[in-house]
């Protein structure tokens, strides 16, 4: 799932140089993200209801690690063939409902600068650009959002 999300999300906004991810490098990332969080993080996983309970869609969030009264809002990803189906947002909307029970009240996220499908989802919810920007790989800026709770 992450790597069909990845494949068709990430589509021409990277450099022909950075190689496309594997399913076992990113489960190998996700894993390894997920084990950071330790007990202070939250992971979100939407399943198709059968008796299969195929995986389409998952979201976490973690403690800032530069800001501890916020969180942060990470890996939220929807397999393209359930794309517009309401997965995103209710993955997105329980999440933050989960932090707010918690005591946040800060949430930030980073996103691809030229993910306009993802900015454009997160703007109708209600989150705001920052002035934050960052690049990992060379010529792939992110951005970052924030929303009050």
């Amino acid at each position: 799932m992450w790597q069909r999300a990845a494949l068709v999300g990430y589509e021409g906004l990277f450099p022909p140089t950075v190689p496309e991810p594997t399913v076992d490098a990113l489960a190998l990332r996700t894993r390894e993200a997920i084990c950071r969080q330790g007990n202070r993080g939250l992971v979100l996983v939407a399943c198709e209801p059968s008796p299969e309970r195929k995986i389409v869609g998952t979201v976490s969030a973690v403690v800032d690690p530069h800001e501890a009264t916020r969180a942060r809002l990470q890996r939220l990803y929807v397999d393209p063939g359930y794309w517009g189906r309401g997965i995103g947002r209710d993955l997105h909307d329980r999440v933050l409902a989960q932090l707010q029970g918690a005591g946040f009240r800060v949430v930030i996220l980073w996103v691809l600068e030229n993910n306009v499908r993802a900015r454009a989802a997160y703007e109708r919810w209600g989150w705001r650009l920052t002035p934050a920007r960052h690049t990992q790989h060379p010529g792939v800026t992110e951005v970052c959002y924030l929303l009050m709770l």
